[in-house]
């Protein structure tokens, strides 16, 4: 028999992320931490390398460059040249947006549905 999901109760921070998945996996939270942290890592990684990391039904980081431009303190009416930099965009998936615009925080998955089945 598949176990329901465990209720989000409070914000989720990274301890109760890998404490919510553990429960729900039925494992201890040790044996979670790493695979949590290096997924993380790796989506770190991806991002700073430049690439865009798209997580199918959650989201995308979208990795893009700035260019230079003029940069004014607006306490002392300085101006400086700002450096060209990297910068990163979070896009959310329609059917997440969909999922929290309706709040079904039940049934709220970035899981597949089976062919046939229609949309969420």
């Amino acid at each position: 028999m598949k176990k329901k999901p465990t209720r989000i109760t409070r914000p989720l921070t990274t301890t109760t992320l890998i404490e919510t998945v553990a429960s729900d996996l039925e494992v201890r939270p040790a044996d979670i931490h790493d695979t949590v942290i290096a997924t993380f890592d790796v989506i770190a990684r991806a991002a700073a390398s430049g690439h865009n990391v798209a997580i199918t039904n959650f989201g995308t980081f979208r990795s893009y460059r700035t260019g230079a431009r003029p940069v004014r303190n607006p306490l002392t009416g300085d101006t400086r040249r700002d450096p060209a930099h990297q910068r990163l965009r979070f896009k959310v998936s329609p059917a997440l947006a969909d999922a929290v615009r309706r709040r079904l925080s039940a049934s709220a998955t970035i899981r597949k549905l089976p062919k046939g089945s229609g949309p969420r």
